[in-house]
């Protein structure tokens, strides 16, 4: 049983959540399904991020409760909650633990400063001493640091003594051109002490044991130089240096630290990833692991950076391991849940303890510790605690040709318990992802879980240009926004509509950011597939994005040539730029439009959604452009993210009804 001891409805809540044994409950949903709230789906989840203790006795969890958002402690030998404070109205990223009495507790605030042009996103790292619950913001009390810069927060290896990390920031005045430096700063105090200057155009540092300082890398934006340098005693010596833009990022360090890694397309005719070692005497090996025909999503390394294992990425993932205890660990994890997609967490120091946040039609979302000596998996916590696994929508991985015959991947999720051969064709949302360097994969989607659960099939089509496929997928895509990706899209809808799943004449669109753009394109390209149109944070005026662009990295960045080649294969003239931006056919528009974007969105601003509003309504088209005050590019905000889905369930359920 669930012990309930706090005071006060939301801690009592909290603690009924919190590490208590689900069952694992096997089988087909039924055909009558519980429907949850809409609250359910819009909150967020009750676990934003996870993390285990270097001693593998307590987890650190980032906890959304009754609108809130707390920072969590659980004692898992002792059983009960051993921290646990309101975080306010701060954006919390992410919990991970330096030692086991300290907590680095990462979040972020979108602000202006002055001298500063635009708004950006603050971020701070706060550590938090776990036997006096004092709370240190890092580096904030450092003298001379530049006034506007976004990684604060950020923590590139140990230092050589206990309890202090190593943080790189900018410094100088908001009237200079800041350099890279690199700083020790103590966790129980919130000034950094310079060690090391860097320059103008330092990217990274990278660390190895001992706070030995390895290597650092360069990239001259003017010149598109690109270079690594390796620390030779109290000198920099170069190792590799070519003249493009950034050729590769370094990932991290070999756990020897023979040299650094870096993922790049391996020999495989599609372009897949590889990992590779380049080594401190510049050379480059062969794969560090071997190739799969899956690109390299995330790499996983300990707190210097040093690599354990990668995810590859796919509509259910898979891994490799360059760590036989993490490997052990995942193998029995993935033999007990064949049919999950698992996400690797952390681990503790002797990889005895390892824990996962996992999703299954069976399971719903949960996060789960393994202990290696008995085996033992335990659910510890639901991360949808209010939607109980037989409300998740059934979900299928299915492929079907575009117009010119290459194959597309995509995510189908039906209500709970249709049938195909006896129930009739669903009405229907496409929600294209973002990115559109991104991709959907096999895991809960909330707003995709929502409407599936009210009753629509929800399609999300992994169109070319997605990653996760290989470069000549994602390259496919250059150039073709408005064009072969948006026919990408509107085939899926006409294969599912010959296949009897859907109704082709009820069918709307609904994404947000690039999945925006596509929702508007939609709108405006093929205006008779939809029967309404909802976008979030869109692109709607590709000439104003640009503008925007240059003005705030300058226009010779190489953020513009990638934006350049993304939209338009380098094409960059306006009357190009115009032909596939939607703010410029708003009559064609025969569906009426729901626009929603942030205020302090620092992506895509809101005057994107504004110029679409009112080009919209010099064409006497039927629109609505909700403000979601103090949101961001990324719906962080509790209120906001709620309103988004009340305000798409309100219009969509107008426009689009679901007959029972």
């Amino acid at each position: 049983m669930c012990r309930r001891a706090l005071k006060g409805h939301a801690l009592r809540k909290l603690y009924s959540l919190l590490f208590c044994i689900l069952p694992f409950a096997f089988g087909a949903h039924a055909n009558e399904y519980p429907q949850p709230a809409l609250e359910a789906y819009g909150a967020l989840p009750f676990v934003s991020d996870s993390e285990l203790s270097p001693d593998g006795t307590k987890v650190a969890l980032i906890a959304n409760v009754d609108g809130g958002t707390r920072f969590v402690v659980f004692d898992l030998a002792a059983g009960g909650v051993s921290h646990n404070f309101d975080l306010g109205e701060i954006k919390a990223r992410s919990v991970e633990f330096y030692d086991n009495d300290h907590v680095i507790l990462r979040v972020s605030e979108t602000i202006r400063t002055l001298g500063i042009r635009n708004e950006y996103e603050y971020d701070a790292a706060f550590s938090v001493q776990l036997a006096t619950n004092d709370i240190s913001q890092l580096m904030v009390r450092t003298r001379d640091l530049f006034p506007a810069q976004s990684g604060l927060g950020r923590i590139v290896g140990r230092a050589d003594k206990p309890g202090q990390v190593l943080m790189p920031a900018f410094y100088g005045s908001a009237y200079s051109t800041p350099s890279y430096n690199l700083f020790r700063s103590e966790l129980d105090s919130s000034r950094g002490r310079l060690i090391l200057r860097g320059t103008p155009d330092t990217q990274d540092w990278f660390i190895g044991d001992g706070g030995k300082i390895l290597a650092r890398t360069r990239y001259d934006n003017e010149k598109d130089l690109f270079r690594i340098e390796h620390r030779v005693g109290k000198n920099w010596e170069e190792i590799y240096r070519e003249e493009r833009e950034i050729p590769f990022s370094i990932n991290g360090v070999m756990p020897d630290e023979s040299g650094l890694i870096f993922v790049r397309s391996s020999s495989l005719g599609d372009g897949f990833d590889a990992l590779f070692k380049i080594g401190f005497d510049g050379e480059i090996s062969d794969p560090v692991l071997p190739p799969k025909d899956r690109e390299i999503e995330s790499i996983f390394t300990d707190s210097n950076r040093k690599i354990v294992g990668v995810r590859y990425a796919g509509v259910e993932p898979d891994y490799a391991f360059l760590d036989a205890g993490l490997e052990a660990s995942f193998e029995a994890v993935s033999d007990a849940l064949p049919d999950a997609t698992i996400y690797l967490d952390s681990w503790s120091d002797d990889r005895q303890k390892v824990l996962y946040e996992v999703f299954d039609a069976t399971l719903g979302e949960v996060l789960l510790l393994h202990t290696q000596a008995t085996n033992e998996i335990s659910a510890l916590t639901s991360i949808r605690p209010e939607i109980p696994n037989t409300a998740v929508g059934t979900m299928f991985e299915i492929t079907y040709q575009a117009r010119d015959g290459l194959s597309i991947q995509a995510i189908l999720t039906l209500p709970p318990g249709y049938n195909q051969d006896t129930d009739p064709p669903l009405p229907t949302i496409v929600m294209p992802h973002g990115g559109p360097a991104a991709y959907d994969r096999f895991d809960f989607d909330w707003m995709a879980q929502y409407f599936a659960n009210r009753g629509y099939a929800v399609l999300q089509p992994n169109f070319r240009g997605s990653t996760g496929f290989g470069l000549a997928f994602e390259r496919a895509g250059d150039g073709e926004w408005g064009g072969k990706m948006q026919d990408d899209i509107t085939d899926g809808v006409k294969a599912l509509a010959s296949s009897n799943y859907i109704d082709p004449n009820r069918v709307c669109i609904a994404g947000a950011s690039y999945g925006g753009y596509a929702a508007l394109a939609g709108a405006v390209f093929t205006p008779e597939l939809y029967k309404c149109v909802v976008a979030i944070a869109p692109v709607a005026d590709l000439n104003r994005m640009l503008r925007d662009e240059r003005r705030q990295s300058g226009k010779d960045h190489w953020v513009i040539s990638y934006w350049e080649n993304v939209m338009s294969d380098g094409d960059a003239r306006r009357q190009k730029l115009d032909s596939i931006s939607p703010v410029k056919f708003a009559e064609n528009v025969q569906a009426p439009v729901l626009l929603l974007h942030g205020d302090d969105d620092t992506v895509v601003p809101f005057a994107q959604s504004k110029a679409m509003e009112r080009a919209l309504k010099r064409a006497d088209k039927s629109v609505e452009l909700v403000r979601l005050k103090g949101e961001d590019h990324w719906l962080s905000v509790a209120d906001t993210r709620m309103q988004t889905l009340r305000e798409m369930d309100r219009f969509i359920s107008e426009h689009l009804p679901v007959e029972n």
